[in-house]
């Protein structure tokens, strides 16, 4: 009898980008594809938690884009020091919207990476709160003040890896499936404000550290969600319009790779 082979599902970082994962893992369910092991990084730790413990992809849909601009006011928090954004009410937020479980109640096994700021190292949760873990993993720095642990100070799980396809090769997956949100399409435009130029130089290095991520992947999947990259301030994450599209851009860019995921599978 033929072993049946796990499937490692790698979420990266990438901001609003990560309302393609909610697409992706549409894309998986309705094709039959099994979800075995999970792990996430800063947007990608979120999706993948929520998921990982209700396995209820519409609800979570439902409470990031039902009424988005209420989120706006998770940012309205600000902080005197180590960033802009104190962070408690996302916090108390992410506590609520995960109901304070703990890893030890997932249904599908979780990891989420953050990074130590001290060492530039990646710091990999498995145990304890998972709001905790999130709240560590999207800690962009400068915007929101980095989490206090174990005498660690940590920040966007991004940082040190932005798509963490070995964490899931090492709890067990036979297959990973990597999505990477850095597009190459994002990389077209020539001309830039000084603005610009700062936020392309840190998106650069993003986009390089996932490429080196994603090598071991067995199938990589790159929703293109350049058509939004450029746009200036916080309409990509609090337009309802905006997050339906880009949903579907990562449930279409799945599709295109199911029947490559299920000959894998055989």
């Amino acid at each position: 009898m033929n072993k049946h082979k796990t499937v490692g599902l790698a979420l990266g970082s990438g901001g609003f980008r990560g309302f393609a994962h909610i697409g992706v893992i549409r894309s998986l369910e309705k094709n039959g594809i099994p979800i075995d092991f999970i792990s996430g990084s800063s947007i990608g730790s979120w999706v993948g938690a929520y998921y990982s413990l209700f396995k209820d992809i519409n609800k979570l849909e439902e409470d990031l884009t039902a009424n988005p601009r209420d989120n706006m006011l998770l940012l309205f928090d600000l902080s005197w020091g180590g960033g802009i954004v104190s962070g408690q009410k996302f916090s108390n937020f992410l506590e609520k919207n995960l109901k304070n479980k703990n890893f030890s109640d997932t249904q599908i096994p979780l990891k989420i990476i953050a990074t130590d700021i001290a060492t530039g190292e990646p710091y990999v949760f498995d145990s304890g709160p998972v709001a905790q873990a999130v709240r560590a993993s999207t800690s962009l720095p400068l915007i929101f003040k980095p989490v206090n642990l174990k005498n660690k100070v940590l920040v966007d799980g991004g940082l040190s890896n932005p798509v963490p396809g070995n964490l899931v090769k090492g709890m067990g997956a036979d297959i990973i499936i990597s999505v990477n949100l850095y597009h190459k399409n994002e990389f077209i435009k020539q001309k830039f404000s000084t603005a610009q130029v700062v936020m392309r130089s840190g998106r650069i290095g993003l986009h390089n550290l996932a490429q080196m991520a994603i090598k071991e992947a067995d199938i990589v999947i790159s929703p293109d969600i350049s058509r939004y990259a450029e746009k200036n301030g916080l309409e990509q994450y609090f337009t309802k319009k905006i997050a339906d599209d880009i949903i579907s851009i990562g449930e279409k860019a799945a599709d295109k790779l199911i029947p490559e995921i299920k000959e894998l599978l055989k």
